[in-house]
This record gives structure tokens, C-alpha cells and sequence, in this order.
């Protein structure tokens, strides 16, 4: 029996042992998420930084539009890279407004991490690509403020943007970014992935022969263009004989598509059905014997037909004549055949 209880006893202490050294789930752990929409990435690089002990970043709306742009650019070129379609990351801030920290003249306090998966990025920890201290930077840096996040789609294929950056202590731009934004030729229009620089693409009609043509407006560029039709950088500049060529200019007219089908043209069955039965308004007496195939008689001829056409006035007026004569020769007739005596 004293055999048996501690037997008991050690299998107890064996079992607790074993428990306590089991690895437990770390505390905050967070199961991986499939990233779809800015906000879960803006979500999962400030839990990184949380778990690092560091705040998390603002969202900058100027910061936004810059990530987001360059996810667009990135898909409709296919390519992942940090340069603009014009301009520089550094002055297509300033030029959205961001008081962006830091010696603009070396490009300022902002950083930017791009990515391009297939299928949605799995965020289990820091992507691979990222885990580097560069990258690493951007995300977990105490210098920086504030964070934007892009993502665009091209098929199955998705492009990641992050961008980070520290805004100056007054909230004001800094002196010297006017002399940034004129450093380029066209000054902050030529940032033309800034949406507030740049008048909104217009989809064009097709010709008779299919094509389509897209006349440039202010601040528009190929990406931006390419992406409103639905089609690549790479296929308007052949279509158009443009090479690597990426610069387009305000009144140029592109050929962006081929073999696209016009609208239908309106049926002749919905054309002449309204004006024919426009002819038979509600005054009409007269039923026609026959009608098109594709014309029904409206209700209102059918009131028109059933109803009593009205009497003529002469017909009214012989009746009247035939009344009065009818009594006059009644009093006639009384007045002939009476007693002469009387």
C-alpha cells in the first residue's frame, strides 16, 4: 500500500514538473491576419512597435495619399520601387502639406517600406523582407510621428507601401521647403501622384473603330492613366510608340485602348412604339383597321371605343319638330271630329 501511494505521489510531482517547463503562448500574442486594407497594416506595425516599448505612430492623412500612391504606381507598373512617377518621395510631402523634420536638403525625417506578395500578406511577425535593420527603421524608429499605409491590387499580386516620417515641433512647414518643392522643373505639380495636384482621369468614349484616346489634363501621368482604363503603363507606351518613356504632357492625346465595344445603338422597335402610340390621344373617335405588329392599342382607345359617339344637333333638332307636330295634329284631329252642336 506504502508502495502504491508513493508511486501516486511521484507520478504527481512528474506530471506538475512537466507542466511547468512546457512553453507557455506568449502573453499578447496576436494570431496571424490576412492584410487587406491599410488600417490592419497601419494596426500591425504600431502593435510592433508596442511590443517594443515605443508609442504608437498618428495617422497623417498626407502620409496616407503618399503610400497609397505609390501602392497604385507599383501595381500599374509591376514593379516594386520607391521612385516617383516625378519628384521625390521628400517633395511629394511637402507638397501635401506634411511639416515634414529634419534637413530637407537630404531629403528630411520620413522613411518608406514597400512590399509586393501573391495573394494577401500574412502578417505572423515582420514579413522576411522587412526583418533587416533598414526596414526595421522605418517601422520602429523613435524619431519618427506619424504613419500612412497604401495597398493596390494588380490580379492576384498585392503591393504593400508604409510610409513613416517625423513632423516638425511647430506643425509648420519648415522655411527651406519652397525652395525644395522648386528644385524640381514644375515645381509641386510635378508630383503628379498627389491627388490634389492633378485633374481627375475622365474615361473617354471609343471611336467607331474601337479605340480609345484620353487627352491629358493638368498633373495627370501613365500610371495614373493606366489604372482609369484598366490597363498597364507598359501597353499605352506601345501603343503610342512612347518606348520607356514615362513623361506625358497636359493636352497630349494617348491611344489607351483597342477593340473596345460601343454602346448599343437604341433598338428601331423602342423608337417607333412611343411615337405611334403618341398619335392615339384620349379626344380621338376613330379606331385604325390595322396597326404595326409591335403596336398595342392603349387603354384609351379602348375607353374611346366602347363609349357612345354623341348625337348631331340637327338630328336632335327633327326630333323636337317631329313632337310639336305630333301634338299640333292631335289638337287638330280633336278639334275636326267634336259635336258641331255643342
Amino acid at each position: 500500500m506504502k508502495v502504491n501511494m508513493g508511486r501516486t505521489f511521484f507520478s504527481i510531482l512528474f506530471i506538475l514538473l512537466v507542466l511547468s517547463v512546457s512553453p507557455k503562448e506568449t502573453v499578447g500574442a496576436r494570431p496571424q491576419a490576412n492584410i487587406t486594407s491599410p488600417s490592419q497594416l497601419i494596426d500591425a506595425v504600431n502593435n510592433l512597435r508596442i511590443a517594443n516599448g515605443l508609442a504608437p505612430l498618428a495617422v497623417h492623412s498626407a502620409l496616407m495619399q503618399s503610400a497609397q500612391s505609390q501602392a497604385d504606381y507599383m501595381a500599374a507598373t509591376g514593379q516594386v520601387t520607391h521612385a516617383r512617377p516625378s519628384g521625390t518621395y521628400t517633395q511629394q510631402l511637402l507638397a501635401l502639406g506634411f511639416p515634414l523634420a529634419g534637413d530637407l536638403s537630404q531629403g528630411g525625417f520620413r522613411s518608406e517600406n514597400i512590399l509586393n506578395t501573391n495573394g494577401p500578406l500574412v502578417w505572423n511577425g515582420v514579413p522576411p523582407a522587412w526583418q533587416d535593420a533598414q526596414h526595421m527603421n522605418t517601422m520602429l524608429s523613435g524619431n519618427f510621428t506619424h504613419i500612412g499605409a497604401g495597398i493596390s491590387q494588380s490580379g492576384e499580386s498585392y503591393y504593400y507601401a508604409v510610409d513613416t516620417a517625423a513632423a516638425t515641433g511647430s506643425g509648420q512647414q519648415q522655411e527651406s521647403a519652397a525652395t525644395v518643392l522648386t528644385s524640381v522643373p514644375g515645381g509641386a505639380s510635378a508630383s503628379s501622384g498627389v491627388s490634389q495636384f492633378m485633374v481627375p482621369v475622365t474615361l473617354s468614349t471609343p471611336r467607331p473603330d474601337g479605340n480609345v484616346y484620353h487627352k491629358v489634363q493638368y498633373g495627370q501621368s501613365l500610371w495614373s492613366i493606366a489604372i482609369a482604363y484598366g490597363t498597364t503603363i507598359k501597353n499605352i507606351q506601345a501603343l503610342n510608340n512612347l518606348g520607356e518613356q514615362s513623361t506625358v504632357y497636359q493636352g497630349e492625346e494617348l491611344l489607351v485602348v483597342t477593340g473596345a465595344t460601343q454602346a448599343a445603338a437604341p433598338s428601331l422597335e423602342a423608337t417607333v412604339t412611343p411615337q405611334v402610340t403618341a398619335t392615339f390621344a384620349p379626344t380621338s373617335t376613330s379606331i385604325p383597321t390595322s396597326l404595326p405588329e409591335q403596336v398595342t392599342v392603349t387603354p384609351t382607345v379602348e375607353v374611346v371605343e366602347e363609349s357612345s359617339p354623341p348625337r348631331p344637333a340637327s338630328s336632335r333638332a327633327l326630333i323636337v319638330v317631329l313632337i310639336v307636330a305630333a301634338f299640333v295634329g292631335a289638337g287638330m284631329a280633336v278639334w275636326l271630329i267634336r259635336d258641331p252642336g255643342n
